[in-house]
Formats: C-alpha cells, sequence, structure tokens
C-alpha cells in the first residue's frame, strides 16, 4: 500500500516557491510590456492588410519551447528558463482574453484589466497553498536530494550544492533504503569550489543588502509608519469627497463605488488601530494592523479599481506591493529582536 501511494503522490520541488513565482512575474511583466508599447506605438497591427499576427499566437510559441524544454532536457538549471519563457508565454496569451469574452472581440474592453488581475491573484493564491500544504515530506526532501544528486553526473558539484542536497538528505526518513547510498554518494563527491555569481546577480544582492539594511533602521520605521497615516488619510479623504455629497450622487453610486468605499473603509480602520498601537510602542502588533490593511487593498479594493480604470490601477498597485515587501521585512525584523529577547526575559 505505501509504494502504491508513493507511486500516485506527486513529488513536489523544493524550489516550487521560486519557480512559481519567476512564472508569475514573468507573466505580469510580459503584460506590462505589451501595453506600454502599444500605447507607445499607437497600436500597430502586425500582418498588413487582412492578416494580424495575434498576441495569442506568440504565447503560444513561447509556451511550446518552454513545455519543449522541460520535456526534452535534464537538469535543474533549465527550470528557471523554463518558467521564464512559460510566464512570458502565459503574459502574451492571457493580454487577449478581451477577445474572447467579448462577441466583437473587443481587445479593450474595460473589465478585462480586472478579469486578469482576479486570475493573477488566484493562481498566486493556489501557487501558496501548494507551496504550504503540510510542508514538504520525508519522502519529498530524499527526491530532491537525489535531484541535486543527478546535476553531479551532467556537470561538478560545487560546495554550496552538496552542502545543499546533504541539508535536504538530514530531512528525509534515515530508515529508507535509499537514504544511506545517497549520502555515501554525496560524502564521496570531489564537489568544486562554488563559482563566484553572474554580475547581476552580485548586483541584485548588494542592492537587496542595502535595502535590508535601510529597512532595520529605527527612523526608516518611523518614516514607514508616517507613510501609512498619509495612505490612510488619502483613502478618508477619497471616501469624505464621496460620501458626505449626499443626495443625487449618493443615490447614484454603482456597486463597484459602494465595494471600493467599504474596502478602504475597513482597510483604514485597521490602519488607525496600527496606529494606536505604535503609541502604545507595540511594533509588531501595529505592523500585523498594517499589513492587513496593504491585503485588503490588495486583494479587495485593487480588483475595483481595475474594474473602473483599467490598466492605470498598477500604479497603485505597485505601491501597495512595494509597501507590503517593505512591511513584511519589518515584521521579520520585529520577530527576530523578540526572539533574542526571551532568553533575557526568561532569566529575569
Amino acid at each position: 500500500m505505501k509504494r502504491l501511494l508513493r507511486r500516485i503522490q506527486p513529488v513536489r520541488n523544493v524550489e516550487i516557491g521560486e519557480l512559481q513565482d519567476t512564472f508569475l512575474v514573468s507573466a505580469v511583466a510580459m503584460i506590462l510590456v505589451i501595453r506600454l508599447q502599444l500605447w507607445a506605438t499607437n497600436y500597430p497591427q502586425l500582418g498588413g492588410g487582412k492578416l494580424h499576427i495575434a498576441h495569442l499566437l506568440w504565447g503560444g510559441v513561447f509556451m511550446v519551447v518552454s513545455i519543449g524544454i522541460l520535456l526534452s532536457f535534464l537538469g535543474r538549471s533549465l527550470r528557471t528558463p523554463a518558467a521564464v519563457f512559460g510566464g512570458v508565454g502565459f503574459g502574451f496569451f492571457i493580454d487577449e482574453l478581451g477577445k474572447f469574452i467579448t462577441s466583437d472581440n473587443d481587445y479593450f474592453y474595460k473589465p478585462t484589466a480586472a478579469l486578469i488581475y482576479v486570475i493573477f491573484i488566484g493562481l498566486f493564491l493556489a501557487t501558496r497553498a501548494m507551496q504550504r500544504r503540510r510542508g514538504f515530506t520525508a519522502r519529498e526532501y530524499l527526491v530532491n536530494a537525489m535531484d541535486l544528486a543527478t546535476d553531479a553526473a551532467r556537470r561538478d558539484l560545487d560546495e554550496d550544492e552538496k552542502k545543499r542536497a546533504l541539508a535536504l538528505l538530514d530531512k528525509a526518513d534515515p530508515l529508507d533504503p535509499l537514504a544511506a547510498p545517497l549520502r555515501q554518494m554525496l560524502n564521496a563527491f570531489d564537489a568544486i569550489p562554488t563559482p563566484e555569481p553572474p554580475w547581476h546577480i552580485r548586483r541584485a544582492r548588494a542592492v537587496r543588502d542595502w535595502y535590508l539594511g535601510l529597512v532595520r533602521r529605527p527612523r526608516f520605521a518611523k518614516a514607514i509608519s508616517w507613510i501609512f497615516v498619509v495612505w490612510a488619510l488619502l483613502s478618508l479623504i477619497q471616501i469624505l469627497g464621496l460620501t458626505l455629497d449626499v443626495g443625487e450622487q449618493v443615490r447614484h453610486l454603482s456597486f463597484i463605488n459602494i465595494c471600493s468605499l467599504v474596502s478602504s473603509v475597513l482597510a483604514g480602520s485597521f490602519v488607525i488601530a496600527g496606529v494606536l498601537r505604535l503609541r502604545e510602542d507595540d511594533r509588531h502588533s501595529a505592523y500585523r494592523r498594517f499589513d492587513r490593511a496593504l491585503l485588503i487593498s490588495i486583494f479587495v479594493t485593487q480588483v475595483f479599481a481595475f474594474v473602473e480604470s483599467s490598466f492605470s490601477a498598477v500604479f497603485g498597485l505597485s505601491l501597495d506591493v512595494v509597501l507590503l515587501i517593505t512591511l513584511r521585512s519589518m515584521i521579520r525584523g520585529e520577530k527576530h529582536l523578540e526572539r533574542q529577547a526571551e532568553p533575557a526575559l526568561a532569566a529575569a
């Protein structure tokens, strides 16, 4: 029975998060590139006459290339390029959504942006569910360690890859009949020194380290708090501008307007609660409330913003995403400080 379950149950890649995020980021970036390029070139037609090479065809080409890479070649290093090509192809494909949900093939159908946004929200939540479901099993760690070891037959294994394979094997079941031979084989490998990463990777890491250092500064935390206060005030001003003018305008508010107002009020209430927590010097709790406000804005308010203003809502969404990334980094910093303070409190 156990062998049958092993055959039926698929094994996840421990790099599933990075690969899925690469796919989604590539798809979103491709949509933005397409829309900006079309706007800048006044929407040209490729083909001339009665011919028109639609984005859908380019999407098919890129997705076929992605599938071809995965079906034809072995090696972990090819998965990232396949994720990029697949994401680019999906971006080309989904950008044409308006043509295929309207009777007149309207590429500029206004709700298209909101529908695409909802699709990506669904994909994001689905990928997160796949990554967090019950954690990785001992069997999955073992198979991923074997996957890393197979790279040694294709090319030399570097020191970091060898250490990672052994670390994965440490989380596998030591009684598994494959675990001991695999560990022996990994230990027997002569790993080469880890090569220096390419210049763009080094540059990206330098920017990341600079940013994380900036986030940890106390003044930066205060500045972010003020940014959230301003963000909430702007939302409240927008709400007051729409609701204080009672009469005909209020009676003619659409369902989308009402939903936008309700979600904005809810997000603003979390910001206010966070500010009150800051006054009590409870930063972790305050940041958690700011985080909920941003999630409401990203997963609810921005949906209606895309319905009302189409792809111009990207700018507001970009601000929310940058704030969320910054805030999550600050939350991790607060957790780290709390873990450091626990031994001192226990000793006292």
